[in-house]
């Protein structure tokens, strides 16, 4: 039987919005508990070397090998897995819906047994309930893409935009906050599109089903806003 390595992730609007500043790798560690979480929601049998185990207190260990969090078969960097998951313990999740604001760590006890491939690491309650809060709708993409940009702004742009075709503003400083670079080209706007989103769309472009093209709104003289096009490109698509 064909081993299926791709699937489509569908993931809490909230958790593509919400506000932080993750690297390509700790993105690669969501991704693939949106993976596990979608697959024990809709019943499905998890992969063979995946599993989960929650405890009397509601906390769920995962435990997954660390080969799955490298961004392809090429990626042999262990060590910015750990990284990863150093800083996923070390970080903490701004969270916010329509009835509470609250900031949550992401996971807790991540470990890897010497001379094994498998790691384990705790999510609490709240943040499973984060990640499977569907209360303001979802956004749809492919796992495979996903995990393969090498820009955290890919990941980020390509969540907002997958299977979208209506244009959509944003404000530059709105955009700042929910990539967690609130103090990074300050006044700059001009270096925030050069340097976030214009590689941003070069990969979607080459990688992605779905990327997008833009245009600067002003106002008065300074460029506030920036205005997106999503747009399909069917020869990236993994049917």
């Amino acid at each position: 039987m064909k081993i299926k390595n791709n699937v489509d992730l569908v993931q809490s609007y909230v958790m593509t919005t919400a506000k932080y500043e993750f690297s390509a790798y700790e993105k690669r560690v969501l991704y693939r508990i949106v993976e596990v979480l979608q697959a024990k929601t809709n019943g499905l049998k998890l992969k063979y070397d995946y599993s989960t185990q929650e405890d009397l207190f509601g906390a769920t260990e995962f435990t997954l090998p660390v080969s799955c969090f490298l961004k392809d078969q090429s990626d042999s960097n262990y060590d910015e897995v750990k990284k990863a998951l150093i800083s996923l313990r070390q970080k903490g999740f701004e969270y916010e819906d329509s009835e509470h604001w609250g900031f949550y760590g992401i996971i807790e006890m991540p470990k890897i047994k010497k001379y094994n491939s498998f790691v384990q690491f705790t999510i609490q309650p709240l943040l499973m309930g984060a990640f499977l809060n569907f209360s303001k709708g979802y956004r749809k993409y492919e796992l495979k893409v996903a995990m393969s940009f090498e820009s955290v702004y890919a990941m980020r742009f390509y969540e907002l935009f997958s299977n979208k075709k209506e244009p959509i503003i944003y404000e530059i400083e709105d955009l700042k906050k929910m990539f967690g670079i609130e103090d990074k080209y300050k006044d700059r706007p001009n270096n925030f599109i050069s340097k976030v989103v214009e590689p941003a769309k070069k990969e979607l472009i080459k990688h992605s089903p779905y990327a997008f093209q833009y245009e600067r709104i002003k106002t008065g003289r300074k460029i506030t806003h920036i205005k997106f096009k999503p747009f399909h490109i069917p020869k990236n698509r993994d049917e």
